[in-house]
């Protein structure tokens, strides 16, 4: 599956994260607003995204951009999540798949990357069905098993989520 995932998944998700780093400032004012929107680099909506409505969308946009100051000096992927999660917990309709992935796309524009890996629905069950804790909003790396060692921590996320149905399927076969 890891194979798979590198082959199959990778690029794409690579390509994203590249498309937010192509200002050499940094994030920018427009940088921001696509990340916020939830827009790719043809001003399409991402997928992960595509419940959300227009009008917690623009609110979120909002909420972002009176932090963009912070957000251009944040340190790390997790300063950058922090401030997300934050600016934007109180907006109605958004949740924790629209924070983390809107602080991993504009952390790529600050040039950060996820440590670790972090829980949110998807990526919980798919944790859980590998037997790891999952009641934190984290998980470290040293902890996954090492055939995802060869995954960077957003690319475990993504991989967490996307195979959450067969890792259960695979855990049952090997116990």
């Amino acid at each position: 599956m890891v194979s798979y995932f590198i082959e199959e998944y990778r690029p794409g998700e690579l390509g994203e994260l590249r498309s937010f780093q192509t200002d050499e400032k940094g994030l920018t004012k427009a940088l921001l607003e696509r990340a916020a929107l939830a827009r790719d680099s043809h001003g399409k909506r991402y997928a992960h995204q595509r419940r959300l409505t227009r009008d917690s969308l623009i609110s979120a946009h909002e909420a972002l951009r009176a932090k963009l100051g912070r957000l251009q000096k944040a340190g790390s992927f997790d300063e950058v999540w922090d401030l997300v999660r934050d600016a934007t917990s109180e907006v109605a309709g958004i949740g924790e798949l629209y924070h983390y992935d809107t602080a991993l796309r504009i952390a790529a524009a600050c040039r950060h990357a996820p440590e670790d890996v972090c829980l949110h629905a998807g990526t919980r069950i798919g944790a859980k069905r590998l037997g790891i804790r999952t009641d934190r909003e984290r998980v470290l790396m040293s902890e996954l098993p090492t055939e995802l060692h060869r995954l960077q921590a957003h690319e475990v996320e993504s991989f967490l989520c996307i195979f959450k149905n067969q890792l259960g399927a695979a855990t049952q076969r090997r116990a």
